[in-house]
């Protein structure tokens, strides 16, 4: 019977190099081959035989040398062979070093918001540097590639590094939220913007941002809907199972009952989704039914005389320094900016002397400055405003968990509420600039007047930011979860609260320790559900203040002088400068080819 024949493969055999033929036929191993040492073939088998054929044949003047002298030409050409390889070893380690660097000084660009063709200015700043202080290193600087078009193409690269590692870590979430708003850049192209926030097991927090969607046509509740679903599948690959709330701005287009995008986007997934009015933004609301246009309106009219002309202008200044005052200058009024009105008021209050006799001589008269009512209506408003400056700090930045941020909105009502027990009786302790600039003998009386104020703004305080009963127990049992009542929460919980509260080890790491590592040491299975809530808890955006954020940057790098900045390269930016990733250089670096700059 004839049989077919059956190739041999050499993996197979398990042949390996012996290290005696180094010396015997000239030849050695490199990068998982035999290398003649002296002609620089390759072998493709490691069999004595082929190594012998090819000395005697190829080097036959060798092959006749003693013993002795073969392990003094061997040591000879392998050390030849080994400079060789260090040469280009060193410049192919030197042209990987000069790439990073080439994306390390990219991000920094547009971290920083400045242009693309600043690369070729800090270049030109290196080189002068190096040339004085180390002229012998000039060529590798000099290597350095910042052009225009390099660094356009860095910042790419360095955007879609982040969104892969983005991707990564959102498939390890265990419940995620997300925070969305709109706004219009500099040619009125609608940019919607949507950040994640995911948790993972070990109670690590991410805030990213998503992706930054152009909208040309119209921003109805359809449209941002749509753009949403279709960023979330094309540059997370993430369905909607583990979403747990979404917080807006509390526009119609997003919060409409019918047609508002937060409710289409519960139709598309089929559930209801936690919809949270962004806290900043009902606090700013809520300071709104303080009805003082008649002073905010005077005060912002003497600021607009003054600064709106440059001679005016000029001459306040220099009155300013010549009367020694305390502040060097007046700050113009910005409705949209959250901190402005009370910045602006603490600032005229500090000059009023100064702007009263500025402007005594002048052809526009201001009688208010002397009316003493409206001063004192402007003292008042002054404090409030501050007070109001200081919650809203407190609500500001990344990472803020939301119970936390209710907490500081509950401290601020029960303030509210001192402050109006504390004004009907006269007391003015924390109204500094009431206390100092208003007689204590109308103390009394004005007490009256302004607890009425504080009194609205408690009512629009418990209307706007009043958590319902169900909301409250969570997030205090998340807070403090040995000071609940297990009756009051809901029944999968019950069990496992009592088994927490009648821990001393347990309520020894609560108060010690963050809230991060002491659900993190909780058992999982022991305290399951509770830590699922913790979860879910943890990843809620309690405002959007990482969008206005954004929105500030986007207006700093698409301005009057970058007006045709792109989209694609807006969202590049808008990425780098918001997250809190550092991207894979040595990854991006190993993608990419180093051209040596020209």
């Amino acid at each position: 019977i004839w049989l077919p024949y059956k190739k041999r493969k050499i993996e197979s055999e398990h042949r390996v190099f012996n290290t005696e033929w180094t010396n015997k036929y000239l030849c050695t191993v490199s990068k998982d081959k035999i290398l003649c040492l002296v002609c620089r073939e390759t072998l493709a088998v490691p069999k004595e035989y082929n190594l012998r054929r090819h000395f005697e044949t190829k080097h036959p003047n060798l092959a006749k040398l003693n013993p002795n002298e073969k392990i003094i030409k061997a040591a000879s050409l392998v050390k030849n062979l080994s400079g060789e390889q260090q040469i280009f070893k060193k410049v192919s380690t030197e042209n990987d070093t000069v790439t990073k660097v080439s994306f390390q000084i990219s991000k920094e660009i547009a971290a920083a918001g400045k242009c693309f063709t600043e690369g070729e200015f800090l270049k030109k700043c290196m080189l002068i540097a190096v040339s004085e202080l180390c002229p012998e290193k000039r060529g590798i600087f000099e290597n350095v590639s910042l052009s225009r078009m390099t660094v356009q193409r860095r910042i790419a690269d360095i955007s879609t590094n982040l969104s892969d590692q983005l991707k990564q870590r959102v498939s390890e979430f265990c419940f995620y939220s997300l925070a969305m708003d709109e706004s219009t850049d500099l040619k009125d192209t609608a940019q919607l913007l949507i950040f994640i926030r995911g948790i993972d097991k070990n109670f690590e927090i991410t805030e990213e941002l998503v992706g930054m969607c152009s909208m040309m046509g119209r921003t109805t509740g359809k449209d941002i809907s749509s753009e949403v679903i279709k960023c979330m599948n094309d540059k997370l690959g993430v369905d909607f199972t583990n979403l747990v709330a979404i917080c807006t701005d509390g526009a119609p287009a997003m919060c409409g009952k019918n047609v508002g995008a937060v409710t289409l986007l519960e139709e598309f997934i089929g559930r209801q989704i936690t919809k949270h009015h962004c806290i900043i933004h009902q606090q700013v609301l809520c300071s709104k039914v303080l009805k003082f246009e008649h002073v905010m309106s005077v005060v912002v009219s003497i600021v607009n005389l003054i600064r709106s002309r440059g001679l005016k202008h000029r001459t306040f200044r220099a009155f300013l320094e010549g009367e020694d005052a305390e502040c060097s200058d007046l700050i113009y009024h910005t409705e949209v900016r959250w901190l402005s009105r009370g910045r602006v008021l603490q600032r005229f209050v500090a000059l009023k002397e100064e702007i009263a006799k500025f402007l005594e001589n002048g052809p526009i008269k201001f009688p208010e400055l002397e009316n003493e009512s409206w001063n004192q209506d402007l003292f008042f408003f002054c404090d409030i405003t501050a007070h109001l400056n200081d919650l809203n700090i407190q609500l500001q930045g990344k990472k803020q968990l939301i119970f936390q941020m209710c907490a500081a909105v509950k401290a601020f009502k029960m303030k509210l509420k001192l402050f109006r027990s504390q004004l009907s009786k006269g007391e003015m302790c924390h109204f500094p600039t009431c206390a100092q600039n208003i007689p204590q003998n109308k103390h009394a009386e004005l007490g009256e007047k302004y607890a009425k104020h504080i009194n609205l703004l408690i009512e629009e305080f418990d209307r706007r930011l009043t958590l319902s009963k169900d909301d409250d127990i969570q997030l205090k049992l998340i807070e403090d979860p040995f000071s609940v009542d297990p009756e009051e929460v809901t029944q999968d919980l019950q069990l496992e609260v009592i088994e927490l509260q009648c821990s001393a080890v347990y309520r020894n790491k609560h108060r010690e320790s963050s809230l991060w590592d002491f659900y993190k040491s909780l058992d999982d299975e022991k305290y399951k559900n509770l830590i699922e809530v913790a979860l879910k808890t943890f990843s809620i955006f309690g405002s959007t203040y990482i969008c206005e954020q954004t929105f500030s940057i986007m207006n700093m790098n698409k301005n009057k002088q970058r007006s045709s900045l792109t989209d694609d390269h807006l969202e590049d930016i808008m990425k780098i400068s918001t997250s809190n990733m550092t991207p894979e250089y040595d990854k991006l670096v190993a993608e990419k080819r180093c051209n040596i700059s020209h």
